[in-house]
C-alpha cells in the first residue's frame, strides 16, 4: 500500500504527527490537493502541472472551473489513478467578489469514494 504525506488543503503545509510525517488518507487525495494548490505553469519541473486560474466574475466561471479541474487531473484520470471524477461548483457572492465553492469527488485505485472541498 502506497503512503503519501498529508497536505493541509487550506495552507498547503505538510503536517507532522509528533516527530514523523502525518500520512494522507490516500495517495490519490494527496495528488488532488497538491495539483489544485499549484497554479498552472508555476511548477519548475513540469509547466503543465497545476490548475488554470479562472476569473470568478465571468458568466461561465463555473463551467470554466470544472473544465480546469478536469484538465489539471487528466494525466491521473487517463492512467486510472483517479476514476469517476465529478466536479461541482457553486458561485458565492462575497463583499470582495465572487468565490467558487467546489467539491471534487473521485474514486482511487482502491475504489473508495473520496471528496474534497475547495474555495477559489
Amino acid at each position: 500500500m502506497a503512503i503519501a504525506r498529508y497536505i493541509n488543503p487550506v495552507t498547503g503545509d505538510v503536517s507532522l504527527d509528533g516527530r514523523t510525517w502525518r500520512a494522507a488518507l490516500t495517495p490519490e487525495l494527496a495528488i488532488v490537493v497538491s495539483v489544485l494548490r499549484t497554479p498552472l505553469g508555476s511548477a519548475g519541473r513540469d509547466r503543465t502541472y497545476g490548475i488554470e486560474e479562472v476569473d470568478n466574475e465571468l458568466p461561465n466561471a463555473v463551467a470554466r472551473h470544472q473544465q480546469a479541474v478536469a484538465t489539471a487531473l487528466k494525466r491521473w484520470t487517463a492512467r486510472g489513478t483517479l476514476r469517476d471524477l465529478v466536479v461541482t461548483a457553486v458561485p458565492e457572492a462575497r463583499p470582495m467578489g465572487t468565490v467558487l465553492r467546489s467539491t471534487i469527488t473521485f474514486r482511487g485505485r482502491d475504489g473508495r469514494l473520496q471528496s474534497i472541498e475547495v474555495e477559489r
